[in-house]
């Protein structure tokens, strides 16, 4: 018979009667079906690379519903990287875990905390609750840890990294070696997030040529008394010749990345400050952020929410999909909010066995996804009164 491997994959009755002229015309029709069915999926195809290629994700109205709390007010234009077709691919991917809760082999993105230790002490911050407790423990990653996570990582699909949780990841002396480790792997995107308080100009120079692609700086104030009175321990005018400093290296290195962000978490505090802030940091930064305030451990006694309060869309948690945090003390926790490690999916050890793959695809993060998207997240100790997400709240019998 001919085209015989066209049959493998339809289900045909075969008639033995069939003269030689009816078979021929059996074949061709089969043959026709089967082109139509490829060329369908050559559009499929067509389509979802130029989906990917054309991808904004500004633009996107579904995505950006799961994050309302979050806003680029300046948007920047050394994006260079971002162009490139393995990133938009990425990013493509990444919209899809969130919106169609697509669950990947490995995480797109770890949040890695190089360090627990902070010289600050943020009155909204976590880790200052928890300080206060008793409750903290201040611990340092080894750089031989650092690598074992990023070799699984690669090898099972990691796309992004961020190199801290709580604590101010300048503190490990190895920070640099770790970011040209990870790029060296083939990290598409590596970022941190930073206080501020330890720059040099020898140091942005290591950084800006480790091959760093983002540096968020979290700043929150454009005045002394404001800044202060938030970030405990730190020095207004200080901080801000220190912003200044690695811009100015940047220039002069004559480098795009890393793109500079400068961030702000609206509470009642700072809020006043918000029609200020990119008209006093803009000349240092390629995007300004606005972060709207949250109670993120549920420990903060202070009412710092302002009066304009945004719902994400979402009864599902997008980052149960798209990422896991492994804190200095090893524990691996399924939200990078979990200061108090109460959604622990695992410990990472690089003297034992340990699998970040296993953890990823464990039995109690299919749990926590399942009763996400069943709106039952209140059942999750950890994600019961988050307001990251709709619904958060047991509902009232």
């Amino acid at each position: 018979m001919k085209n015989k491997k066209l049959y493998q994959n339809l289900k045909v009755i075969k008639n033995e009667f069939l003269s030689i002229e009816e078979q021929n015309n059996l074949d061709s029709e089969l043959s026709y079906l089967i082109n139509t069915k490829k060329n369908k999926e050559n559009d499929n195809d067509k389509v979802q690379e130029d989906f990917a290629k054309n991808y904004s994700e500004e633009n996107d109205d579904e995505l950006n519903g799961l994050y309302a709390h979050y806003n680029i007010v300046k948007k920047n234009i050394n994006t260079k990287y971002r162009h490139l077709p393995e990133y938009k691919e990425y990013r493509k991917l990444w919209r899809d875990t969130a919106v169609k809760h697509i669950k990947t082999e490995f995480p797109l993105h770890l949040d890695i905390e190089v360090t627990s230790y902070c010289n600050l002490a943020c009155p909204m911050c976590p880790r200052t609750h928890r300080v206060q407790l008793g409750q903290w423990q201040n611990r340092m990653m080894k750089l031989e840890t650092f690598k074992k996570i990023i070799d699984e990582g690669v090898k099972k699909g990691l796309r992004a990294i961020n190199l801290n949780n709580f604590g101010e990841s300048f503190y490990n002396k190895n920070l640099v070696q770790m970011i040209e480790y990870a790029k060296s792997k083939g990290v598409l995107d590596i970022m941190l997030h930073t206080n501020g308080t330890v720059m040099s100009e020898s140091l942005a120079e290591q950084i800006i040529n480790s091959g760093l692609d983002r540096i968020i700086f979290s700043l929150d104030s454009i005045t002394k008394e404001i800044y202060e009175k938030i970030r405990i321990n730190a020095n207004f005018e200080d901080t801000v010749e220190k912003v200044k400093t690695f811009h100015r290296v940047r220039e002069k290195l004559g480098a795009y990345k890393p793109v500079i962000r400068i961030s702000m978490v609206r509470m009642k505090e700072n809020d006043h400050e918000a029609k200020n802030f990119e008209n006093f940091w803009g000349l240092y930064a390629d995007e300004i952020t606005y972060t709207d305030y949250r109670n993120q451990d549920g420990l903060d006694k202070v009412d710092r929410y302002t009066k304009t309060r945004k719902e994400n869309k979402s009864y599902a948690c997008p980052a149960l999909w798209q990422r896991m945090t492994i804190n200095a003390t090893g524990e691996v926790t399924a939200c990078c909010r979990d200061a108090g490690k109460r959604l622990t999916l695992g410990k990472f050890d690089e003297n034992k066995d340990s699998s970040l793959t296993d953890i990823w695809n464990g039995k109690k993060l299919d749990e926590s996804r399942t009763l996400h998207q069943n709106r039952k997240a209140y059942l999750i100790d950890a994600c019961n009164g988050c307001d990251h997400i709709r619904g958060m709240i047991k509902p009232k019998n």
